[in-house]
């Protein structure tokens, strides 16, 4: 694999980049405080600005890392940041990242994550050099699922994951691949 790290993506309706502290607003307003969004993720809505802009202060330093890979989404026509896309459990022995998205509710079934994530895709393909890319959606949220689907990826199996430090979101996960 050749990390790279985080490079800027455009497609037809969004720019992928690195986050900036000034998103901290955008984020605020679109997608940390709203519980459906968090929902199936490990945190709590947040309660104050500070608690967003120290989360971001954290994800900017993680820049300095060549194997990061998490981009805010960006709208081009408004350059407003509604989400973020992002690939980890990097694995060099057999060439594997997954990938993971989340965007604002207010733009749900628009087409959005599916446009990221394909473009996402493609660059950890030619760019990066991976060789298998692998993602999971909790079964209450099949929306993820048709994302992947859409992306080309392939479903593998549905598996329960238990999160002893957030019971929230322990359930049965679908799993899903490309290579």
């Amino acid at each position: 694999m050749k990390h790279v790290g985080t490079q800027t993506i455009e497609t037809d309706r969004l720019i992928l980049r690195k986050y900036e502290m000034t998103d901290a607003n955008d984020m605020f307003q679109n997608w940390v405080t709203d519980p459906e969004v968090s929902r199936f993720w490990g945190w709590e809505p947040h309660k104050d600005i500070l608690e967003t802009k120290s989360l971001l202060s954290g994800w900017i330093h993680e820049y300095t890392d060549l194997r990061t890979y998490h981009w805010v989404i960006v709208l081009k026509n408004t350059l407003q940041a509604v989400g973020y896309i992002y690939l980890n459990e990097i694995n060099e022995a057999d060439q594997s990242v997954s990938v993971h998205f989340l965007l604002s509710r207010k733009l749900w079934n628009q087409g959005i994550v599916t446009e990221a994530c394909k473009s996402v895709l493609e660059f950890a393909f030619n760019t990066i050099d991976v060789k298998r890319i692998h993602s999971r959606h909790h079964i209450d949220n099949p929306a993820s699922g048709k994302v992947l689907r859409k992306c080309g990826m392939q479903y593998v199996q549905t598996t329960y994951m238990h999160y002893p430090d957030c019971e929230q979101i322990s359930g049965n996960y679908c799993f899903y691949e490309i290579t």
